[in-house]
């Protein structure tokens, strides 16, 4: 179905969110106009400072309209017991500007305003608006959505939308290939001696099994996870370091048999990319250093990232992916708290606000890391209703759900033991009810 959209000026942030949520989102061909005698008798909304009885009417916040990036005076509205901002005067169809309030969100316009980074050099999660005003928690966009929906229905009863379903995605982050096998002689001497001083003998009894071959090496827990994905017919993406080790980049050397042929494995049975490591943060020449080493293992190009550490700043993080080919980023999320960054459990292109133009870049949120529930020594049961409570968020909004998890915490290593179980339950109970 079609629904005209009058405006005084079609602008490239116009465009862009136009065409998220009536043509991505909602199912509608938007054709835009600029006299309102042009419309014929079907839908359409007015997105002018004018008035017009049959059509559906938004009295448009400047944002859109706007080039360049300043400080907004976000007032924040309700629309029935979801929170907005950017409200209308009365009289309008509908409470907000779910137009420029969702721009504002995916551009994550926020970010490009001066804000004090945390210590990997991120934009934290307590100065986003979201957290502050205590929506971080819920997709908020597709809440918008919805009862943008109704309204528009309630002014124009015959107009239909695509229905959307909620879809599970599990990724993978290799942080630590294994915990025993493919480090080098230094790193197996110092972790010994390590665990002498804490007086840790079985690890001592346990590495020594292991890279001798006489015992598996626990975190190596990916045969069990492709039996799970089989059961349960679940495609999944993984994401592997290459860079140098570091402190912050403590994967395997990719010279390693081991890594190779793990890589090569998993890259031949689900969608795989890069996991740039923490040093190549705002450094292009080792992020296409890193993205040869892993093509020269797969034998294909690389589309597809996410930054160790979430670390990334806008713009010129997402410059150098593009500029790199990368064509797919699923670091959009936070690595301390649960929720939605940019407001939206599904993808969509990013928006370069300094440069005012749509990218080719596809951006894939998450909502959901295991690593803060797993540091902060959280029980199975505790981590298990986590992930649980998240899905039923986003399968209410008929989106992704895309968890970062890492599979060495489903090592049965007794440090960890507990979270395997958890994990298998929760996803046996997420595609019963997908």
């Amino acid at each position: 179905m079609q629904i005209q959209i009058l405006t005084s000026q079609l602008t490239g942030r116009l465009r862009y969110v136009g065409h998220f949520l009536f043509e991505q989102q909602m199912g509608l061909r938007v054709e835009w106009m600029f006299c309102a005698s042009d419309h014929p008798s079907g839908a359409w909304m007015n997105y002018t400072h004018h008035y017009y009885a049959d059509a559906f009417n938004i009295k448009p916040h400047p944002i859109l309209f706007e080039t360049g990036i300043k400080p907004q005076a976000v007032k924040l509205c309700n629309i029935g017991s979801t929170k907005a901002f950017f409200p209308t005067p009365a009289g309008a169809d509908f409470p907000f500007d779910i137009l420029a309030a969702t721009f504002y969100l995916l551009s994550r316009y926020e970010e490009y305003l001066p804000y004090a980074s945390d210590q990997h050099g991120r934009f934290p999660a307590t100065a986003s608006l979201a957290y502050q005003h205590q929506f971080l928690d819920e997709p908020i966009i597709h809440h918008w959505i919805k009862a943008f929906q109704q309204a528009l229905r309630k002014k124009f009863p015959f107009l239909k939308f695509q229905s959307k379903s909620a879809y599970f995605l599990p990724t993978y982050d290799i942080d630590m290939a294994f915990a025993y096998k493919g480090k080098s002689l230094y790193r197996q001497l110092a972790a010994i001696i390590r665990d002498l001083l804490q007086m840790r003998f079985s690890e001592i009894v346990l590495r020594w099994r292991v890279i001798t071959h006489q015992a598996k090496d626990p975190y190596d827990v990916y045969a069990w996870l492709e039996q799970l994905h089989m059961e349960q017919h679940i495609q999944a993406v993984y994401f592997f370091p290459v860079g140098k080790y570091a402190r912050f980049d403590k994967q395997i050397s990719v010279r390693h048999p081991i890594y190779r042929q793990l890589i090569a494995t998993i890259t031949s049975l689900h969608t795989s990319g890069i996991h740039f490591s923490y040093a190549s943060f705002l450094n292009e020449e080792r992020m296409k250093w890193e993205l040869m080493r892993l093509s020269s293992i797969t034998g294909f190009r690389v589309l597809h990232n996410r930054f160790h550490y979430l670390r990334f700043c806008l713009p010129d993080s997402y410059r150098m992916l593009v500029s790199t080919g990368i064509v797919h980023d699923y670091s959009m999320g936070y690595a301390t708290h649960a929720g939605f960054r940019a407001g939206i459990a599904d993808a969509y292109f990013w928006y370069d606000l300094q440069a005012e133009q749509e990218t080719s870049l596809q951006i894939h949120p998450f909502c959901w890391m295991d690593t803060p529930f797993i540091q902060s020594k959280c029980t199975p049961e505790v981590y298990a209703q986590q992930l649980w409570m998240m899905w039923e968020k986003v399968r209410a909004a008929d989106g992704v759900f895309m968890p970062v998890l890492h599979p060495h915490y489903f090592s049965e290593h007794p440090r960890f033991y507990g979270y395997r179980q958890a994990y298998l339950q929760v996803i046996r109970q997420i595609v019963q009810h997908q």
